[in-house]
């Protein structure tokens, strides 16, 4: 997922049009990010506006012998965990963040319901308790298993040595299993 170098190009000119493209290349991608860490839509789509405007202060900034990809990601990534920072509230999203069918639909489909139920339910337990880990733990389960960044990238991103990521997940997963040892055995 790379936008073409000549839309960056004309985006570093003022280029409004360019600047459409840009954003709306990228929309899905910054809200899915946006969301999995605020986990409302006002919020994340507060912070894409926020991207924008420091994509768009910050366009020249960007070295063209790069991808654009993990730059976009950096900026998002880094304006997500500000926001976080300053609001500690988590909300849960209802729906689990995708489009719900409605209950004549579930129950007319073909798809074993009651697996469809219990995987639903395994996500919401496991979402529950990685939202329960400390603040760093949290980001980088966050960023190696839900962004797939390497342990490097996380290291780069969040500006810790790369020992403290890997002892930081390592510890999260630890405390991630023991936490569901004991919810599967209540």
């Amino acid at each position: 997922m790379n936008i073409d170098k000549s839309i960056i190009q004309r985006c570093k000119k003022n280029d409004k049009d360019a600047f459409a493209q840009l954003f709306k290349f990228y929309q899905n991608y910054l809200f899915k990010l946006c969301f999995s860490y605020v986990q409302s839509e006002q919020i994340a789509l507060e912070l894409m506006q926020e991207i924008y405007i420091k994509l768009y202060k910050n366009i020249n900034q960007f070295d063209d012998k790069y991808p654009f990809h993990p730059w976009i990601r950096r900026v998002a990534v880094n304006t997500c965990i500000n926001e976080k920072r300053k609001n500690t509230l988590t909300c849960l999203p209802l729906d689990n963040g995708e489009d719900a069918l409605s209950l004549e639909e579930q129950l007319a489909s073909t798809e074993d319901t009651q697996q469809e139920v219990e995987s639903n339910e395994m996500k919401l337990i496991i979402k529950k308790h990685i939202d329960s880990l400390p603040e760093k733990q949290r980001m980088v389960v966050i960023l190696r298993y839900y962004e797939d960044l390497s342990y490097e990238e996380i290291s780069e991103l969040m500006k810790i040595p790369l020992g403290t990521v890997k002892t930081d997940l390592y510890r999260a997963k630890n405390a991630l299993k023991d936490r569901l040892y004991q919810a599967v055995n209540l």
